[in-house]
C-alpha cells in the first residue's frame, strides 16, 4: 500500500481547491482507520495466546484415546482368537449333554419300566372296587408312564394294557354317563367330561350324548304318530313334533354349551342322527295317513309347509358359520329330501284334483246347445282360477321343483276342458238347420267365450313362464347345503332346461310356448265354429238358390230388348237377405271385442290382415254365394238366348247389390259368366278371349252355340 498513492488518486477525484485542507483531513482519517486495524489485530492476537493452552491440552486427550483405543483392538483381537481354538471344546460339551439327557430318559424309562407292574395292579384293584375317579387318575398315570417307556421293548403290549384299561373304565362310567345326559345333570356331565377327555375318549362320550337324545325323540315320535293315526285331524302331528324338536334344539344347545364348551356341531349331528332314523320314518308315517284322507293335496301342502317352517326356524338357532358345508348339507338332506317321494308324486295328485274339479263344474250335463255355451262362459274363470291355484300349490309344496311335471298336467287338463267347447260346437251345429234367430249371436257368444279363455291362458302361461325360469337359474346355482327342496330327478332337470329352452325361442306376443300343444286343439275347434257360424248365415242364401231354373221361352221371344227382362224371385230373395246382413252383423262383428277377435284371427288368417271383422264374414259369404251360384249354373243342361239374357240379368242384379250395398266385387268367373251369357252367337268367340277357357266350353255347349273354330 503506498499511502502517496492513494492521496494523490483521492485529490484528482475530488473538486476541492483548497489542497492543504483536503491532505490534511485526508490524513487524519488514514490515520484513524490505521489506528482502528491496530487495534484489531492487538485484539485478536491476545486471543490466540489464550487459547493456545487449551489446543495443547486437546491434542494430549486425542493422543491418549488413540492409544487406548489401539489397546483395545489388540485385546478383541487376541480373543478372537482364542474363541476359534475352543470351537472343539463347545461340541464336545454339547454331545456330552446330549448324552446325559438320554441317559436321564432311559433311566426314568427303566423306573417306569419297574413301577408298569405296580400300576397296572393297582387300577384294577380300583376298576373291581368301582372307584371310577381312582381309575381315571390311575389311568392318567399309566398314560405317562406309557409315553416315557416309549423307545422300550414291548410297547404294542402296554399300549393294548392300556386301551383295555380304558375299555373297562368307560363301560363301567358308562350307566352313570347315560344316567346324567338323561337327567340333564349339569355337574356330574362336565366331571364326566374331563374323565373322557383324559381318556382320549371324548369322541365316544359325545357318541353316548347323541344316542340318549335320539333314544329320547324317536320315543316321542312314536307316541305322535300313534296319537295321530287314533286322532280324526292327521294333517299336524309333524308339524308338532318339528316344534318339539326346535324346543329341545335350543335347550339342549344351553346345556352343551356349558358341558362340552361348544354345541353347533354336537347338537346338530344329534339333529341329522335322529331325523334319519325316525321309525316309522316320515315318508311311511304320511303315506299312511294319505291313506285316510280325502283332501291329499291339502295335506301334502301342510306337510310341506311343516318342513319349510323347521328348516327357517332352525336357521334362526344355528350359527351358520360355525359348521362347515359338508354339516349343513347332510342337515338339509335330513330335513328336505325324504319329501321327494311326494314331490314326484305331486303331478299326478294334481291331476286327480283338477280332473275333479272339472267334472264338479258340470260343463257336459247339457243338452240344450246355448246352457251349454253359457255354462263356458262361466266355467272359463273358474278353470283359470283352478290353474291358478294349482301353480301356487306347486310352488307352496315344491317350491317349483315341480313346476316341470305340472306342466304336462295343466296341458292335459285344458285339453279336457277345450273337449266341451268341441262339444258344444257339435251340438250348435247339429241344431244349426232349425230355425233360431238367436242362433248367430250363439254362435259368435261361443267363441268369444273361446278367445277369452285363449287370451287368459296366454296370460297364464306367461306367468307360468316366469316362474319356469327363476326355478332353472336355482336350480343352477342351488347348493346342497341350502336349506330348500331341490330338483334331483335327472330326468325334470333337463324337462325344466326344455321349457327354459322353448320359453327363450318364443318369438314374442300373442306367441304359445309351454302351451303350444293347445293351439293345435284350438284352431280346429275355432275354425269349426266359425265355419258353423258361416253356414248359419250362408242358410237362407243357399235355400234361395235352390229354385234357380232356366227360363223356356219360345224361339220368337229370343230378340227380347235387355230392358224387358227383370231379376227373378229367387235372386232377388237372395239380394233382400244380403241387404240385411250388415244390421244382423253390426253388433257382433263390426267393432269385435279383443277376446273374439283373438279366436276369429286362429279360426282364420284373413280376420288378420283386416281391420274390421265383419267386412271378412262377409267377404267369406260372398265367395260362397258365388261358389254356389256357380255350381247350381253348371247344372244347367240348356239355356236359350232369352234364358241366357235372364240368367245374366239375374248375375248383374246380384253384382249391383254387392257393390253399392255391401262394397264387394262378384268373383271373376261369375262376372266371365254375365259376359258369355250376353254375347251374341256370332260375337261369341271374340267376346269370349281372356275368359277361363273351361267356363267358355261350358256355357258354349249350354247355350248350344255351333264353335267356328
Amino acid at each position: 500500500f503506498s499511502a502517496i498513492d492513494f492521496i494523490n488518486s483521492a485529490y484528482s477525484a475530488s473538486n476541492d481547491e483548497r489542497k492543504e485542507d483536503f491532505v490534511s483531513s485526508l490524513i487524519s482519517e488514514l490515520q484513524l482507520h490505521v489506528q482502528d486495524v491496530h487495534a484489531v489485530l492487538e485484539d485478536t492476537s491476545q486471543q490466540v495466546i489464550g487459547n493456545m493452552p487449551k489446543i495443547v491440552r486437546d491434542m494430549d486427550n486425542l493422543r491418549q484415546e488413540g492409544f487406548t483405543l489401539q489397546r483395545k483392538m489388540r485385546e478383541i483381537q487376541l480373543e478372537i482368537a482364542q474363541v476359534q481354538d475352543s470351537g472343539s471344546c463347545l461340541a464336545n460339551l454339547e454331545r456330552l449333554d446330549t448324552l446325559k439327557t438320554k441317559l436321564q430318559i432311559a433311566k426314568q424309562g427303566l423306573q417306569e419300566s419297574d413301577g408298569w407292574g405296580r400300576l397296572t395292579s393297582e387300577l384294577e384293584d380300583l376298576l373291581e372296587r368301582n372307584d371310577i375317579v381312582g381309575g381315571c387318575e390311575k389311568l392318567g398315570i399309566l398314560q405317562r408312564s406309557l409315553v416315557a417307556q416309549q423307545n422300550l421293548p414291548g410297547q404294542n403290549e402296554r399300549e393294548m394294557q392300556v386301551e383295555e384299561a380304558k375299555n373297562k373304565l368307560e363301560a363301567l362310567a358308562s350307566p352313570q354317563v347315560v344316567k346324567c345326559f338323561s337327567t340333564g345333570d349339569t355337574t356330574e356331565a362336565t366331571k364326566y367330561v374331563g374323565m373322557f377327555e383324559a381318556m382320549d375318549r371324548l369322541p365316544q362320550l359325545k357318541q353316548y350324548y347323541r344316542t340318549v337324545q335320539k333314544t329320547e325323540l324317536l320315543t316321542h315320535w312314536q307316541e305322535i304318530v300313534d296319537l295321530a293315526e287314533n286322532s280324526t285331524d292327521l294333517r299336524f302331528f309333524l308339524r308338532e313334533f318339528y316344534h318339539h324338536l326346535l324346543e329341545h334344539f335350543q335347550k339342549q344347545a344351553k346345556w352343551c354349551s356349558v358341558v362340552f364348551g361348544q354345541h353347533d356341531e354336537l347338537v346338530v349331528a344329534m339333529l341329522v342322527d335322529t331325523l334319519t332314523n325316525l321309525q316309522p320314518t316320515r315318508e311311511g308315517a304320511i303315506t299312511n295317513i294319505l291313506k285316510r284322507q280325502d283332501a291329499k293335496l291339502e295335506a301334502i301342502e301342510e306337510f310341506s309347509a311343516a318342513n319349510q317352517f323347521f328348516g327357517l326356524a332352525l336357521q334362526k338357532y344355528i350359527n351358520m358359520d360355525a359348521l362347515q358345508k359338508d354339516q349343513l348339507a347332510a342337515l338339509s338332506r335330513s330335513i328336505y329330501d325324504y319329501f321327494q317321494i311326494f314331490i314326484i308324486q305331486y303331478g299326478a295328485i294334481e291331476q286327480n284334483t283338477l280332473s275333479a274339479q272339472l267334472v264338479n263344474l258340470g260343463v257336459a250335463n247339457q243338452v240344450v246347445a246355448l246352457e251349454t255355451v253359457r255354462n263356458l262362459g262361466n266355467c272359463n274363470a273358474k278353470v283359470l282360477q283352478a290353474a291358478t291355484n294349482a301353480l301356487q300349490r306347486c310352488e307352496s309344496i315344491t317350491q317349483n321343483c315341480a313346476i316341470g311335471p305340472l306342466v304336462a298336467v295343466l296341458n292335459l287338463f285344458f285339453r279336457e276342458y277345450l273337449d266341451k267347447y268341441k262339444k258344444a260346437q257339435k251340438q250348435l251345429d247339429a241344431t244349426r238347420n232349425v230355425p233360431n234367430v238367436n242362433f248367430l249371436q250363439i254362435c259368435t257368444t261361443l267363441l268369444q267365450y273361446l278367445g277369452d279363455f285363449i287370451v287368459h291362458v296366454n296370460t297364464f302361461e306367461e306367468e307360468v313362464a316366469t316362474k319356469i325360469l327363476a326355478t332353472y337359474e336355482q336350480m343352477c346355482r342351488q347348493e346342497s347345503s341350502s336349506f330348500q327342496y331341490k330338483v334331483l330327478r335327472k330326468q325334470d332337470v333337463n324337462e325344466l332346461r326344455k321349457m327354459k329352452n322353448i320359453i327363450n325361442d318364443t318369438p314374442g306376443e300373442n306367441s304359445w310356448s309351454i302351451f303350444g300343444g293347445l293351439l293345435e286343439v284350438v284352431k280346429p275347434i275355432c275354425a269349426e265354429i266359425h265355419d258353423t257360424t258361416l253356414a248359419s248365415v250362408f242358410a237362407p242364401i243357399e235355400q234361395h238358390l235352390r229354385h234357380i231354373e232356366p227360363i223356356d221361352v219360345a224361339s220368337t221371344s229370343t230378340d227380347l230388348p235387355d230392358y224387358s227382362f227383370a231379376p227373378q224371385e229367387y235372386i232377388t230373395q237372395v239380394g233382400q237377405y244380403l241387404m240385411t246382413l250388415p244390421q244382423h252383423l253390426e253388433p257382433f262383428l263390426l267393432s269385435p271385442s279383443d277376446t273374439l277377435r283373438r279366436a276369429l284371427e286362429i279360426a282364420d288368417e284373413k280376420y288378420s290382415t283386416s281391420s274390421t271383422c265383419g267386412d271378412v264374414l262377409l267377404a267369406l259369404i260372398a265367395d260362397e254365394c258365388c261358389a254356389l251360384y256357380m255350381e247350381k249354373i253348371y247344372k244347367i243342361v240348356t239355356l236359350t238366348n232369352t234364358g241366357a239374357k235372364q240368367l245374366a240379368t239375374d248375375i248383374e242384379y246380384l253384382a249391383s247389390v254387392f257393390d253399392e250395398l255391401l262394397g264387394l266385387k262378384l268373383g271373376s268367373q261369375i262376372q266371365q259368366v254375365a259376359i258369355l251369357l250376353r254375347a251374341s252367337p256370332e260375337k261369341y268367340l271374340n267376346l269370349s278371349a281372356g275368359c277361363d277357357p273351361k267356363l267358355v266350353t261350358t256355357i258354349r255347349q249350354m247355350r248350344n252355340i255351333i264353335s267356328s273354330e
